[in-house]
């Protein structure tokens, strides 16, 4: 058997349980915000009723029935983020900051000799970038209730593996490594037989913990739209898009015996891994834009389900120290998962459904002229809702016991998530070729229960410049939110597992730079 099928072989047999599969994803590809040219962003990411930018395409795509005229457009950025953690009353801070790509697209503007009253039409194709994932987490503590090893005993544990011969092998990324390098071991009454499994990591005396976390990538939407225009009163659009995820996560997670006993069989463990996560979606959206007079836009729109095909691929390893425990004279063993794998990464292909959106918005333009050169500034306002407990991960491909997982995640994802509103405002005045915006998001708080205000906060200004054709607008972007950041979860422990809270902020500075043709 070569060694490519012998590492398949091993992969397919693996429960869903070895993967990274879990709530903190679900969330992590659904909360989404505009995003798009540095204009829309200095306004919220109000798009839905305004029209005239390409970031329509991505809101609602009525607003490409306003461009009579062509234009392309670029958006480069730079970002720094900054984030506080308390762990078991310890304080850390992570700071993290990088260029980033936002938009780049091209419209063209087409007005049609029809007298039928469709006055003109537009095309786009534009990239847009939706989330970005580039993030650095540390948190350490000293915690005397429970261990991450009590993790990987449940993994055994439920899924009855009463044979150690396959606790050393079933579980690459984790339980496995843990149990070939000692560190969780067989617990056997005084005949032989094997009454379940045990870990060496006693936290009564005081365990420090670490964990550290660098997260890479985004998701970004390429979309084309259509939108059109009928008597200057009534906008349609619709607009197909094909979103796609680049993710990787790098985490290591370290326990360090803090009782100050030389002889309890642990004196610490790391354990590091590696997932990388690639998708590529579908979705539609589709929007009208009503004018009722010139200065007066009321919009609406709706997005799709996101339908995403996903790939994992996954390594990991581990470093034991079992201090006055030794195995051939050796009391520290180190193994990762290609020693389990032939050298492969364990790797999965597994679906998940986002949830749909609902938009509905209005704007006021000051000035009674509908040709945007007459106008003197405008106010708009998006209220959006998604649920968030609607998003479903499905392992079609995989075994009985990987559909069962998957059923369990998503009545986890369903009980801890809940459907929220996000509000989004913002304006401009302009002076000539000069306009100055600003612009506030609120995005609602996720969790159904939580012991803190998971709610985000965008708060937003720029500045642009238009004339004879070329345009260019610069926006700062500052987000606060807090959140809750838990280590590891434990389906059954007599303490609970403690979060770390989160207070998180960050600043973008996004350029867009456009030409008219």
């Amino acid at each position: 058997m070569s060694k490519r099928i012998a590492g398949l072989l091993i992969a397919l047999s693996v429960s869903a349980h070895a993967w990274a599969q879990d709530e903190g994803d679900a969330l992590r590809y659904s909360r989404l915000t505009t995003g798009g040219t540095a204009r829309t962003q200095a306004i919220g990411g109000a798009a839905g009723s305004l029209g005239g930018d390409i970031t329509a395409s991505h809101v609602n795509p009525a607003g490409l029935g306003f461009f009579r005229t062509s234009e392309i457009v670029i958006t480069p950025g730079f970002y720094f983020r900054s984030n506080q953690y308390d762990y078991l009353n310890t304080k850390t801070d992570q700071e993290k900051s990088g260029f980033s790509f936002h938009n780049l697209g091209v419209v063209f503007g087409m007005p049609t000799s029809s007298k039928s009253g469709w006055r003109n039409v537009a095309f786009s194709l534009n990239y847009n970038r939706l989330a970005d994932f580039n993030n650095k987490t540390y948190i350490a503590g000293v915690n005397t209730n429970n261990t991450y090893t009590e993790k990987w005993l449940e993994d055994l544990t439920f899924n009855n593996v009463n044979d150690p011969n396959d606790a050393g092998v079933i579980f690459p990324l984790g339980a496995s490594l843990a149990f070939n390098t000692y560190l969780v071991d067989v617990d056997t009454a005084n005949d032989g037989t094997l009454l379940g499994y045990r870990s060496r990591v006693n936290p009564a005396g005081g365990i420090y913990q670490q964990d550290q976390v660098t997260e890479k990538g985004g998701m970004n939407e390429f979309s084309i739209g259509l939108g059109a225009n009928y008597t200057d009163q009534l906008y349609l659009g619709l607009s197909l898009n094909f979103p796609t995820i680049n993710y990787e996560r790098n985490r290591t997670y370290a326990e360090d015996d803090d009782s100050g006993d030389a002889n309890n069989e642990f004196s610490f463990f790391e354990h590091s891994e590696n997932l990388q996560t690639d998708a590529v979606g579908f979705n539609a959206k589709l929007g009208a834009i009503y004018s009722p007079q010139p200065n007066v836009r009321l919009g609406v729109a709706f997005h799709t389900p996101t339908w995403f095909s996903m790939r994992d691929a996954s390594n990991a390893s581990i470093l034991v120290n079992t201090e006055n425990f030794v195995v051939d004279g050796q009391n520290e063993r180190y193994q990762t998962t290609g020693d389990l794998t032939d050298g492969y990464p364990v790797e999965y292909e597994y679906s998940l459904q986002t949830p749909w959106h609902g938009l509905i918005s209005a704007s006021y333009i000051f000035g009674t002229n509908a040709d945007v050169s007459q106008q003197h500034g405008f106010i708009t306002a998006d209220v959006e809702y998604v649920d968030y407990s609607a998003t479903k991960f499905r392992f079609n491909k995989g075994s009985q016991a990987d559909r069962e997982f998957a059923n369990n995640l998503n009545r986890s994802i369903d009980n801890l998530y809940k459907g929220t509103v996000n509000v989004r405002v913002g304006g401009e005045m302009k002076f000539t070729v000069l306009a100055v915006r600003a612009g506030f998001a609120y995005y609602g708080d996720p969790y159904q229960h939580g012991n803190v205000d998971a709610s985000m906060k965008k708060i937003s200004g720029g500045l642009g410049y238009r004339n004879r054709g070329f345009f260019a607008d610069l926006t700062y972007v500052h987000t606060l939110m807090k959140d809750e950041y838990y280590p590891y979860k434990l389906q059954e422990s007599p303490t609970p597992v403690l979060p770390a809270t989160v207070d998180a902020s960050g600043g973008n500075i996004v350029a867009t730079v456009g030409f008219k043709f």
